[in-house]
């Protein structure tokens, strides 16, 4: 600091003692010098430069947000089709992906086509001629847990049958063909088709091959389900001869050796038919045990009540009719008018094809009076009824 102080006195002192410079030039000499000086001509001054506008930047600004707003989106969809390409053709590649999508859409179609089927079959316990129109019917006799055999109707589109069946396969050919098809668990029933044998024809005979290994001869009861099951199953012919394997007879331990062939009583089997409610709580229409009847009469009167635990009569309490035979015609007149709206629909229809079924079993069609409604359902009741083909009848899909 003492330095500094210094050298300033110093200097401030040194330009005291300068000697004074006075210009002796007038004002005319100078002003005529500056005129001259051609630095400070015109051309020669600076040039002022124009004041930039504030608005350039901020317009610049805008345009850069825009075009942003513009190629963001783009960009970003360009890149989400590139991974949606890209997925794509992964899984194009990858096989097992490609299968379990065809069999998604496979079982869809197939759940699709059996719900299809199932909401389109008969609302009833009885197949009628309507009802096999483009169909086969398949006749069977399932069996139950309670050793019971319930018959059942399958229908079967004509269009699925195998070119080598023909177009009107017998009992035979339609039993070798779909037999083992059908899921009889899934049905409410036990299995039990097809059966430990050959099945074949002769003419109007079946012919039963047993195998070796057979226990249809457990007992009488295994027995008399092995009689009521061939009975509805082989309609259309007129006997049935049991078989061993090479063809010569065969002995049951119940009944010991079988020579002569059992009839079949196809579909005149005189019986009255009943309420069996099966272990899923489906009710079906069946036969007391294959118990028949002298006449269409008797066993109409017989179906009124129960027979026993096991089966139950399909005539509300309260309802009533008389029967009258004449020719073939079966005259069904209820003791008071019967209302069919006022019932319950699934025991209306049971009424109807209990009695329906139970005069086809007599080859008797049936003619109702005294019911409220001329046209109920799908029957007219102006005019005798058509007989019914079978019981219980179900679709038959196999995909």
């Amino acid at each position: 600091m003492s330095n500094d102080k210094w050298n300033e006195d110093t200097i401030e002192k040194r330009l005291r003692n300068m000697p004074v410079v006075k210009d002796q030039r007038s004002k005319d000499e100078i002003m005529q010098r500056l005129k001259e000086d051609t630095r400070l001509s015109e051309p020669n001054r600076p040039k002022k430069r124009p004041s930039k506008s504030k608005w350039p930047p901020i317009i610049a600004a805008i345009a850069a947000i825009v075009l942003l707003t513009i190629i963001v989106p783009t960009f970003i969809q360009q890149n989400n089709e590139v991974s949606m390409d890209k997925a794509t053709t992964e899984e194009s590649a990858d096989p097992s992906v490609m299968e379990d999508s065809e069999e998604m859409q496979s079982n869809e179609a197939s759940d699709a086509s059996v719900f299809t089927k199932q909401v389109s079959a008969p609302l009833s316990n009885a197949a009628y001629p309507a009802d096999i129109l483009d169909h086969t019917a398949f006749h069977i006799g399932l069996a139950t847990d309670q050793a019971t055999i319930v018959p059942v109707t399958f229908l079967i589109p004509n269009e699925r049958l195998p070119e080598g069946l023909g177009t009107s396969p017998d009992a035979v050919a339609l039993y070798n063909e779909f037999a083992n098809t059908i899921d009889e668990e899934a049905l409410g029933f036990t299995e039990y088709h097809p059966y430990n044998a050959m099945i074949s024809s002769n003419g109007n005979q079946v012919q039963m091959k047993f195998t070796a290994d057979h226990t249809y001869d457990r007992s009488s009861a295994t027995l008399e389900m092995l009689n009521l099951s061939v009975q509805n199953t082989f309609q259309g012919y007129d006997e049935i001869q049991f078989l061993q394997e090479d063809a010569s007879s065969i002995t049951f331990d119940q009944v010991g050796q079988v020579d002569e062939p059992i009839a079949l009583s196809g579909v005149v089997s005189r019986q009255a038919y009943y309420r069996f409610v099966k272990s899923d709580g489906e009710a079906v229409l069946s036969t007391n045990f294959g118990k028949t009847s002298e006449t269409v009469e008797q066993a109409l009167r017989e179906m009124k009540n129960s027979p026993n635990d096991i089966y139950s009569t399909v005539v509300p309490e309260g309802i009533d009719f008389t029967v009258k035979e004449v020719k073939d015609i079966v005259n069904v007149k209820f003791t008071e008018v019967l209302d069919l709206d006022k019932m319950q629909s699934e025991k209306a229809m049971q009424l109807l094809d209990g009695i329906l079924l139970t005069a086809a079993s007599f080859d008797k069609q049936v003619e109702f009076d005294q019911v409220a409604q001329e046209q109920w359902n799908k029957f007219d009741f102006t005019r005798p009824l058509e007989k019914p083909l079978g019981a219980n009848p179900k679709y038959l899909i196999n995909e």
